[in-house]
């Protein structure tokens, strides 16, 4: 089943990313519409058509960048590290689903101001909490 692919594979690549204290929480349904958190849509293409939405604090994505890079990330390298780290974990998931025979592209990272979902037939979001410092949600929107 693509959902059950996709959580695999996403959770997969959360796993590998980030290297700092994290649990990650039930998985639900619901898809957080906090306009204080930092949005990112990378868009899925082939055969397998949808989105991963990430949506967190600019504290903690500043938070695992120092992780990554041993010191904080902020100002205008913060925005560019938020579309990289994006790019690194959508990247690792259309691997993950290729290696399972579904050939899918990904499109580069777009900023949102506002979530439009109302399109997607079916999602779900892996809610993370970054110890002592925020959460970071996961959604993972599919078309088909």
């Amino acid at each position: 089943d693509v959902r059950d692919l996709l959580l695999d594979g996403t959770i997969a690549s959360i796993k590998m990313l980030l290297t700092i204290p994290y649990s990650i929480q039930s998985i639900t349904e619901s898809i957080p519409n906090d306009h204080s958190l930092h949005s990112v849509q990378i868009d899925l293409i082939g055969e397998c058509n949808g989105a991963i939405l990430i949506q967190g604090e600019t504290t903690v994505y500043s938070y695992i960048g120092e992780g990554m890079f041993g010191m904080p990330i902020t100002g205008e390298l913060l925005e560019s590290f938020i579309g990289e780290f994006a790019n690194m974990l959508t990247g690792n998931l259309a691997t993950s689903l290729s290696n399972n025979g579904l050939m899918t592209d990904i499109s580069p990272p777009k900023f949102l101001s506002d979530l439009q979902i109302e399109h997607y037939e079916q999602h779900v979001t892996i809610p993370i909490v970054i110890n002592d410092r925020g959460h970071l949600a996961i959604s993972l929107l599919l078309l088909n």
